[in-house]
This record gives structure tokens, sequence and C-alpha cells, in this order.
């Protein structure tokens, strides 16, 4: 079964003229999402984040412009269609300021990302990431620590662990966002954009929380056999990323070769995405 998440990612990708009017809005006029859900919505906002500065950096680094450009402004739509879900549905007035701080961020330096790809906008544009991620980051544990509460006091027995439904959608959401963190600074590294130790450090980072959740995933006592299918169809293709990973970390910049390892790398960051936005809603699908 796919999501329509999962539908709205293969629009970016292939960059269908559809109209993501009727394609993002998955929440019914006038219902609330459950915490689940809202959660999961949540989690895809921090991805999104990474999305739209990946797609940005990959146009400064003149990767495949067209296609990046659609992908930066559609993934810019459905950030801004899914605000709009998440303030309906955030459960407490702590939570909807949070929301409503993530809408200032965002309406305050949106413009960044408006038709000027140079080096030096780039710089204003990782800068600002950190702070948008931070922020979307910051709404996904309030939801989470909401969510836990209600089911400690539905079962008593129930503490925080890896082993909260809640916890476990946000850690396979927080997949989503890293397979898109560690191309953006793969991208910084490769093109010299910014300060090159930083962006290693960030890329070093960004794999080992990634593996690290990884391997929770995989030991989760939640996982059915549908959930493992997917977890091993991304296993394999984390392999493969990781070997071009180490690969460009070892290239030279602007190289023909180095073009074709990033291109590579960045298909399989898809495949690993679309894999764990449908792992996130399986995980949705238990409550």
């Amino acid at each position: 079964m796919k999501t329509m998440q999962f539908i709205i990612l293969l629009i970016l990708v292939l960059g269908t003229n559809v109209s993501f009017a009727t394609t993002v809005g998955t929440t019914p006029e006038n219902a609330k999402m459950s915490i689940y859900e809202t959660i999961n919505k949540a989690g895809y906002q921090r991805m999104l984040t990474q999305r739209i500065a990946k797609s940005y950096m990959a146009i400064v680094c003149n990767l495949d412009h067209e296609k990046q450009e659609e992908h930066l402004k559609g993934s810019a739509k459905i950030f801004e269609k899914n605000l709009e879900d998440l303030d309906y549905s955030a459960p407490n007035e702590a939570i909807q300021t949070k929301v409503h701080y993530v809408k200032t961020l965002w309406q305050k330096n949106k413009f960044l990302y408006k038709n000027v790809y140079t080096e030096e906008n780039a710089l204003k544009v990782l800068t600002f990431n950190n702070e948008i991620l931070k922020a979307c980051d910051d709404v996904v544990l309030l939801l989470e620590e909401y969510a836990i509460k209600n089911e400690a006091s539905r079962n008593k027995k129930n503490k925080k662990s890896t082993h909260s439904l809640s916890s476990i959608i946000n850690f396979s959401g927080k997949q989503r966002m890293l397979t898109q963190r560690i191309l953006l600074f793969s991208l910084a590294n490769s093109y010299s954009i910014g300060d090159k130790e930083l962006q290693v450090a960030c890329l070093k980072e960004s794999i080992r929380a990634f593996e690290e959740l990884f391997r929770a995933l995989i030991s989760c006592s939640k996982n059915t056999a549908e959930i493992d299918e997917e977890l091993d169809v991304s296993s394999k293709a984390w392999v493969e990323m990781k070997k071009e990973l180490n690969n460009i970390l070892s290239s030279e910049n602007n190289t023909a070769e180095l073009k074709e390892q990033l291109a590579k790398m960045m298909q399989l960051g898809e495949e690993i995405l679309f894999s764990f936005d449908e792992v996130a809603f399986l995980y949705e699908r238990e409550q």
C-alpha cells in the first residue's frame, strides 16, 4: 500500500504536471488528524526543509537545474500546506505556538529560495536551513511528548522508549530528513560551498545519526513483515549509497566522475526516502 505522501513524493521527483491543490490536501476539511498522523506530517516537514535546501544547492552546483527547481518549488508548496494542517490539528496551545513560530520563520526567509542561485546566497540558505530544521524538530518533539503522556494514561506501564509508537514514527520520519541532509552536505562539500571542514562534520554526523536510528528501527518489536521488507529495501540502497559517499569524499572537485557519482547517490537517496516514507506510514497504521 502506498501513501498519499508517497504519491506526492513521486510527483516531486518526476515533475508531473499535477495540481498540488488536489493532491496535497490529504486531510478532509474540518477533520483533525490523529496524534500519530500529526507526528508523521510534522516529521515530513523536517524532511522538506532539507529537500528544499538540497534542491537549491544542486542548482547552484549546476546539477539538473530544471528538475531541481521543480523539486524546490513543489516542496515549498507542500511545506506551506502542511503548516496549515498542523496548525489546525495541533492538540494544545504550546504546540500551536511552535507551529506559528515555524510559519513566521518561513514567511520571513522563504525569499532566499527565489530564483537567485549563487554561492553567496547558498551560504545564507545553509544558515537558515539549520534554524528552520530545529524549529520543525521542536514541533515533532512536543507532539511526541504529548502522545507519550496519552499512551501512559492508557497504559501505566508504558514509558518513553524506542518501543513507544510515537517515538518510532518520529524515528522513521527522521530517516527521511537525514537522507536529504546527507545529500545536501555532500553537495556543499563536493563543490566547496562554505567551510569545508564544517560541511564534512555535518555530513559525518548525519551519516552517524542515520545509521544509529536504522539499527534501532531494525530491532523494533513493533515491526511487521511488511515493515521488515521495506527496511530491507532501504538497507540495500544504503549500502550502495554509502559506497558512493565514500567515493565522493575522495574525489577531486568538479570532475566528470564526481558528477556521475553525485547523480547516482542522489537517485539512491530518493529510493531510501520513498522507502522510509512508507515505513513511517506503516508504523502510523499500527495505532
